[in-house]
């Protein structure tokens, strides 16, 4: 192979190799709005995936009343969004506080209120 043609396919392979990387998980986090937080979950039945416990089924209802399922059982609760924080209190499991909400790729993530990843869920 010629001595141009070798370096111009090399830097071709370096273009590729950072684009490919550039590309990959390495998003940054945007904070969801008011507005933004509210409408991803206002009367949404969502599939999430749970940091700790894998998929739970969601229904935000409008009036915030919350339902959850996952193969541990059901419970029930109350949601909000406060200043761009989603909100949760459960009758029986373990969360309840007010978590960042943010998109990263094509994910939303809900934060515990200690910052740690709470669930993800595809965003709209």
């Amino acid at each position: 192979m010629p001595m141009s043609l070798r370096a111009s396919f090399q830097s071709l392979l370096i273009g590729c190799a950072a684009f490919a990387a550039s590309s990959a998980w390495t998003a940054d986090p945007v904070p969801l709005t008011q507005e933004e937080a509210v409408l991803a979950f206002k009367g949404k039945k969502l599939s999430t995936n749970n940091a700790r416990f894998g998929a739970v089924a969601l229904d935000f209802r409008d009036d915030g009343r919350l339902f959850g399922s996952n193969q541990g059982g059901m419970d029930s609760g109350q949601w909000k969004v406060e200043q761009g924080k989603l909100c949760l209190s459960w009758r029986n499991w373990d969360y309840k506080g007010c978590g960042l909400l943010q998109k990263r790729g094509e994910l939303l993530e809900h934060l515990n209120p200690d910052g740690s990843l709470h669930f993800t869920v595809k965003a709209p």
